[in-house]
């Protein structure tokens, strides 16, 4: 996702502070990622982490409406 090489550290700790979704397509060619994954994350874990994110649009519009709900000026 960013283009350019990067440590498994940095994968394995996203944003979220979970892996990011595209370790697996990342790193299946350097060692066996299923199974490093499978020792360290349940089951649905991994299934949340392999979840698309919600669209940009999808997102805004939640919060706005979220705002909207707490101050109903």
């Amino acid at each position: 996702m960013l283009g350019h090489e990067v440590p498994f550290s940095y994968c394995r700790q996203g944003a979220s502070s979970q892996p990011c979704r595209k370790i697996f397509d990342c790193w299946f060619q350097t060692f066996d990622i299923e199974t490093f994954m499978k020792e360290h994350f349940s089951e649905q874990q991994i299934q949340t982490i392999l979840t698309p994110p919600k669209p940009k649009m999808a997102s805004l519009i939640e919060l706005i409406q979220k705002a909207q709900n707490q101050n109903p000026e």
